[in-house]
C-alpha cells in the first residue's frame, strides 16, 4: 500500500486545481494528470529538437556527398 502524505497549498492553488480536475476526480489524479502533461510537453520539445538536429546532420552529409560527387564528375 502506498504511503499517503499531506501537502500545504495556497487557497488559490486549490481553487485552480478544482477548476482543472473533474468533479469525480481526486486531487491526486488531477496532479498526476498535470505532471503527465508537463512530461509529455517536455518530451515533445526534446523530440522536435532531436529531429531538427537530425535534419541538420542530413544536410551536412548531403553537402559533403554533393561536393564529392562534383569532384568525381570533374576528375573522372
Amino acid at each position: 500500500m502506498e504511503m499517503i502524505t499531506t501537502i500545504k497549498l495556497k487557497k488559490s492553488t486549490k481553487s485552480a486545481l478544482d477548476h482543472v480536475k473533474n468533479e469525480s476526480e481526486s486531487y491526486d489524479s488531477a496532479i498526476k494528470k498535470l505532471i503527465s502533461h508537463v512530461r509529455d510537453t517536455h518530451l515533445k520539445s526534446e523530440l522536435i529538437e532531436a529531429y531538427k538536429n537530425m535534419g541538420k546532420d542530413d544536410l551536412t552529409f548531403l553537402g559533403e556527398w554533393d561536393s564529392a560527387s562534383n569532384e568525381i564528375r570533374h576528375n573522372g
